[in-house]
């Protein structure tokens, strides 16, 4: 998993931490992808990520597999969505309003509290590092 937040003033931070189960697989991955313009930050499994892309360009499918779990904050046109797609709930895009700030992945509810007290995104991942596990490595940014 990892942490990406989205603070009010269009700041997006991300960590760099890949988990194999309970093994750091790795602690410099640059979760974030460059699509034809479309910046794409990811959360979940890393094998999903192309089936979430695909879905964001090309509308989703009726039905995933079981082992699916994928979200990504995207931004896209200067407009900012939260992509998803889980076995239980499908495909989600849903654009987030300008100004609210968004935290996903495994340290998201450390990191949307840490923003509810005033902290930046790059504050905000930086405290869910010292409570999620599955946080880490470097904090990489972004603005909108």
């Amino acid at each position: 998993m990892t942490t990406i937040a989205l603070d009010a003033n269009g700041l997006i931070a991300y960590d760099s931490r890949e988990v194999a189960g309970n093994t750091i697989a790795d602690d410099d991955s640059d979760k974030r992808r460059n699509i034809n313009g479309v910046h794409y930050f990811f959360t979940g499994r890393s094998a999903d990520e192309d089936m979430l892309i695909d879905a964001v360009e090309n509308g989703g499918q009726p039905d995933y597999s079981d082992s699916v779990n994928v979200c990504a904050i995207v931004v896209k046109g200067g407009e900012v969505f939260t992509a998803s797609i889980t076995s239980r709930e499908g495909f989600c895009l849903q654009k987030e309003r300008k100004g609210n700030p968004v935290a996903r992945g495994s340290g998201g509810d450390h990191a949307l509290t840490a923003m509810d007290l005033g902290c930046t995104a790059k504050e905000a991942v930086k405290y869910a590092m010292k409570r999620d596990n599955n946080t880490g490595g470097k904090i990489r940014t972004f603005q909108v």
